[in-house]
């Protein structure tokens, strides 16, 4: 979730630097009131609002399978405005009653929490953490979703961080997953969640061992801003000698797998364009993070600033590509990759409880 360590963030942002871009400056301050309730968010600001009635009324790519990278981009390029494109994704998110669902439950579950904690701890059940990269080296990122662990054995699950390589390739890293699985023969049932990069490590994971009959313990999958497709930050880095150069010089300075970080990569012949043929016994969550231009970090505008040239992005990876097509999807409005507004903890935890009613309500 929070990907790489300072000096990759630098690194990648150099890309953006060097490129020549405009930016516009408005000549006066405006001033909106963010009081607005609707699209099943609160506290909307008035621009918030216009951008999705925008969307709303907007007649291409009407229902959420028919969104796709092609259609976002093209509305960048005929409005010259990100913000509508990133408002059409989370439009067509909430038009599926699934996924409106999923927040009305979300809504009314956070607040039985926020009281009352349910006990899962009969169940045994294990959330199994697929982390980001250099989550070894800088815990305090939370790519090692130690919040996340904290919570659920705050419900009585066992929680655990799967001991992938930091930056392993994810065909490397599938085979620790596919290991770790089949050795958890004392618990019930296991939730993956995975964060960022771990999410591209366990969708080939799942190409890889999906359907031998040890993996049928693996119910659920909670997708947290996954980089289910790779970056094209990373493809880029890789096409350009300059930053290819540096980036290889600051991998092997630090012992770090350069292979790793380019199994990430997008693109036609990437690993990770691959489509994914989901387990039948498998739930999957999406959280997506989708920022409006203003909301976006210090940490993450070089790169989104970037990756704008391709379409609406979270700061890493393209709203395109972010969520896993057959699974439940929760859009994260205003966040990017780095989560400048952390989700209420009760929320969080609402997932989870989510994930058991689900899945695992028969154990």
């Amino acid at each position: 979730m929070r990907l790489a360590r300072i000096a990759v963030l630098l690194l990648l942002g150099s890309l953006a630097c060097h490129v020549d871009r405009k930016l516009e400056v408005p000549e006066q301050t405006r001033v909106v009131k963010c009081e607005t309730n609707a699209y099943m968010l609160k506290g909307l600001c008035d621009d918030e609002v216009e951008y999705l009635n925008w969307a709303a009324k907007y007649p291409g790519m009407p229902k959420l399978a028919d969104v796709n990278q092609e259609g976002l981009h093209k509305i960048v390029q005929d409005t010259k405005d990100v913000d509508r494109a990133a408002a059409v994704y989370y439009h067509r998110v909430i038009s599926e009653s699934r996924n409106r669902e999923l927040v009305e439950f979300l809504d009314r579950k956070q607040t039985v929490i926020a009281t009352k904690k349910p006990d899962f701890s009969s169940k045994k059940l294990l959330l199994a953490l697929a982390p980001g990269m250099f989550y070894a080296d800088n815990p305090q990122t939370g790519a090692d979703g130690q919040e996340l662990r904290t919570m659920a054995k705050e419900l009585g699950l066992a929680e655990a961080v799967i001991p992938v390589e930091q930056t392993g390739t994810i065909e490397t890293n599938a085979t620790i997953i596919c290991n770790f699985v089949k050795s958890r023969d004392d618990v019930q049932g296991i939730i993956i969640a995975s964060l960022s990069k771990g999410s591209g490590d366990f969708k080939r994971a799942i190409q890889k061992c999906g359907d031998e009959p040890y993996f049928k313990k693996v119910r659920a999958w909670y997708n947290i801003v996954g980089i289910n497709k790779g970056s094209h930050l990373i493809t880029d880095i890789d096409q350009t000698w300059q930053y290819k150069m540096e980036a290889r010089a600051y991998f092997c300075w630090n012992g770090y797998n350069w292979d790793g970080f380019m199994s990430m990569r997008a693109g036609a012949g990437a690993p990770l364009e691959s489509e994914l043929k989901i387990p039948q016994q498998m739930l999957v969550v999406n959280v997506v993070a989708v920022p409006l231009f203003r909301f976006v970090t210090d940490r993450a505008r070089p790169f989104y600033e970037y990756l704008i040239r391709y379409g609406p992005n979270d700061g890493m990876t393209l709203l395109a590509d972010s969520a896993i097509a057959e699974g439940v999807t929760y859009v994260s409005w205003r966040n990017d990759h780095y989560f400048r507004f952390p989700i209420y903890r009760p929320r969080m935890q609402a997932f989870l409880v989510y994930i058991v009613e689900k899945k695992f309500a028969d154990l």
